[in-house]
């Protein structure tokens, strides 16, 4: 009878510790699940990436060649297999007003609402040649009834100086456009805007939303 009591006990005691072995694995599986999920969205946004490696028809520089050239860049860049090179010179070729511009995601309408307080829209910027402080540059959002909100650089924006060494983070949190007061509809975005002022070269890499 102990003989047989003593077996009863240990496959209880064995049953008990697969059962143990099986959930922390199914734990562990669900944990990496969330974590994989929350790098490609923020509160739900998915359309996070902004420019990766695609130069196509949703990006667009001013038409006058002697102010800006945007072309792609396959050997200066910070991820994947392309970059962005920007050139451009406003005052000596004459023009009134130069930009880029992204309509991501096909062009299709972007909500946003649900993270202007909690993300931002970060790239990472390297000079073509030599260093610098000051990026020449406004950023902007468009909506859909061609409202635009602007914000200009500034040098806290920059993670540190520009070089032709090494990439460089510009973030910029989305609470800085005063989409509010200008009426603007963070429901509809149309596209990101890079507006260009006196002269500069650089490459710019892997523009995207992040989360503050």
């Amino acid at each position: 009878m102990n003989k047989i009591y003593y077996l009863g006990f240990i496959f209880v005691v064995s049953f008990a510790s697969a059962c143990k072995l099986v959930l922390n694995v199914q734990k562990k599986e669900l944990y990496d699940q969330t974590i994989a999920a929350n790098t490609n969205e923020i509160n739900g946004f998915k359309a996070i990436d902004v420019f990766y490696d695609d130069f196509d028809k949703s990006v667009w520089a001013s038409p006058e060649k002697q102010c800006v050239t945007l072309t792609s860049e396959n050997k200066n860049v910070f991820s994947g297999k392309s970059a962005l090179n920007v050139k451009w010179d406003k005052i000596e070729g004459g023009c009134k007003w130069i930009g880029i511009g992204f309509g991501w995601n096909n062009w299709m309408a972007k909500d946003i609402l649900d993270i202007t307080k909690i993300a931002a829209i970060q790239m990472q910027v390297k000079s073509a040649k030599g260093s610098f402080k000051n990026l020449p540059v406004a950023f902007a959002f468009e909506d859909y009834s061609e409202v635009q909100c602007y914000y200009g650089f500034r040098e806290e924006l920059a993670a540190g100086v520009f070089t032709d060494t090494s990439w460089t983070s510009v973030t910029i949190p989305l609470s800085k456009f005063d989409f509010e007061g200008k009426k603007f509809d963070t429901e509809k975005v149309k596209q990101f805007i890079i507006q260009l002022e006196g002269d500069g070269n650089i490459y710019i890499d892997n523009i995207k939303f992040i989360k503050l």
